[in-house]
């Protein structure tokens, strides 16, 4: 998807951050938000937490969908997909402060599965496992109480200098905020395809080298599906949670490779084509939006939501195509 470089004028000046919405709406949402206050102004401070991030926000931008957030790591030096965690932390506050709502994963299955979605919905996602999720994500996300999703490549979890730990894992999903997904087990990676060239190892039957001949689809189809069942086996028996999610490497998927994920037990897949989640999308390609770059700022964050809810609101029955295998060099 081509992103324009500026957000539609209306939107952009309909957020206004810590103001109220107009009219009659947006006085039933002061309403409401007044009434939930009152009522809980005596309980436990965990349940007053509960009931403020239940109340209706002072600005509705969207309803009826969520704009899913890919990002992969923080460092003290941005570069590539890494941003700092000043920079995250900022986007964070910008996000919240602008009344938008962290869902989970468990909470967009169901709304794909006909459920409801609270309005300006938003998940946060992170992709490959590294340990700065844990050493400087994680206590943001905590202090602030935002579920989040990480998939993980089950193969490299506790192995791979720079990549979580089941300790760090589990004591994420303890928080009651951590969705473990599948990155697969260890075919997050290039395979040669042919004598000169490569593509993912989901999607690509691989060249032999030594042979000259291509992986036959017994083969292949043995070799993914294999690596998909493991990955699942191995997250479901370490965090005991249910595994039912996966995110593409490299965002490559074709039918083949979606049929595999539910033979093997995945209900749902996330790549890396920009744009909202309404109830038509297909559940095995949902899009996502990559907020991960040095290039994202607390307010163009901001406006980048706003701009896809927009578009997906115009056309919210867009489906991902049904396959996209990157060109590789």
């Amino acid at each position: 998807m081509q992103r324009k470089a500026a957000v539609v004028l209306t939107l952009a000046l309909a957020l206004g951050l810590g103001g109220c919405a107009s009219g009659s709406s947006g006085q039933a949402a002061a309403a409401k938000t007044h009434s939930a206050v009152h009522l809980v102004h005596t309980v436990q401070p965990e349940q007053t937490r509960q009931a403020a991030a239940e109340a209706l926000p002072a600005h509705i931008y969207y309803q009826n969908q969520v704009v899913i957030l890919m990002y992969h790591g923080l460092g003290q030096h941005a570069h590539g997909d890494i941003i700092t965690p000043a920079a995250f932390a900022g986007e964070m506050h910008a996000l919240q402060s602008a009344g938008f709502r962290f869902v989970t994963l468990g909470q967009v299955a169901s709304f794909l599965n006909g459920g409801t979605i609270p309005p300006n919905a938003v998940t946060l996602t992170f992709d490959d496992g590294l340990e700065s999720v844990y050493t400087y994500a994680y206590p943001i996300l905590l202090r602030n109480r935002i579920p989040f999703a990480t998939f993980l490549i089950a193969g490299r979890v506790n192995t791979f200098m720079g990549d979580l730990s089941w300790t760090q894992v589990k004591a994420m999903v303890g928080s009651g905020l951590l969705t473990v997904g599948s990155h697969t087990f260890n075919s997050h990676g290039a395979v040669a395809s042919g004598p000169k060239t490569t593509g993912a190892a989901l999607t690509t039957h691989i060249y032999s080298l030594v042979s000259g001949q291509i992986e036959s689809n017994a083969h292949y189809q043995a070799r993914v599906e294999g690596d998909l069942v493991r990955a699942r086996k191995i997250l479901q028996l370490e965090t005991g949670q249910p595994v039912a999610w996966f995110a593409y490497p490299f965002g490559a998927y074709d039918p083949a490779v979606e049929q595999m994920l539910l033979q093997a037990g995945y209900s749902y897949a996330v790549t890396t084509l920009g744009w909202g989640t309404s109830h038509y999308a297909r559940p095995l390609s949902l899009p996502r939006e990559n907020a991960g770059t040095p290039k994202t700022t607390p307010t163009s964050i901001v406006n980048m939501v706003l701009y896809v809810a927009h578009l997906t609101a115009k056309d919210p029955t867009y489906q991902t195509p049904q396959q996209w295998v990157p060109i590789w060099p």
